[in-house]
């Protein structure tokens, strides 16, 4: 099966860079696109992933600039980012932030958080379940909210695998 294509917002490849998966996002994505908003508010910020992302771009990561901004009321990055799927018919918007999501899920786009792109590829066999448990437990470490009701759901499907 062909990999797709996603467009990120900042916190979830930040998220990807933190607990270290850019080899899972390189399962399921060929390559992933960020607006040059986007990427502003992640090197504006000098956190230590921004390393691991630099790592990446130009190869895995391609910096793209989006001139025609829709008008949607959420932040200018995840705007520049759902404007880039829409313009270059790309199915897949990077997100956890659930405003963001519901944006983009009611324009037709696909959202996929970090917890998607673990559970992807624990589902395609690309992972264990032991380690899907640390990663889930290295984003909480990292600041990655969860409720207890996700968090048990969560446990549940990887036990099921």
């Amino acid at each position: 099966m062909e990999k797709e294509k996603a467009v990120t917002n900042a916190n979830t490849l930040i998220f990807i860079a933190k607990i270290d998966i850019f080899d899972l996002a390189k399962n399921i994505f060929s390559e992933i696109f960020i607006t040059d908003e986007v990427f502003e508010e992640i090197f504006k910020k000098g956190c230590i992933e921004n390393l691991k992302i630099e790592k990446e771009l130009n190869t895995f990561l391609k910096k793209v600039s989006m001139k025609n901004l829709k008008n949607l009321l959420i932040d200018k990055g995840e705007i520049s980012a759902i404007s880039y799927c829409l313009e270059k018919n790309i199915k897949t918007f990077l997100s956890d932030d659930k405003k963001a999501r519901i944006t983009a899920e009611s324009l037709g786009i696909k959202a996929k958080g970090i917890l998607g792109i673990i559970l992807d590829n624990l589902q395609k066999k690309k992972i264990t379940n032991e380690r899907a448990k640390v990663l889930i437990k290295k984003l909480i470490e990292n600041g990655y909210y969860i409720s207890s009701d996700i968090y048990d759901e969560l446990m549940s499907l990887i036990e099921e695998n």
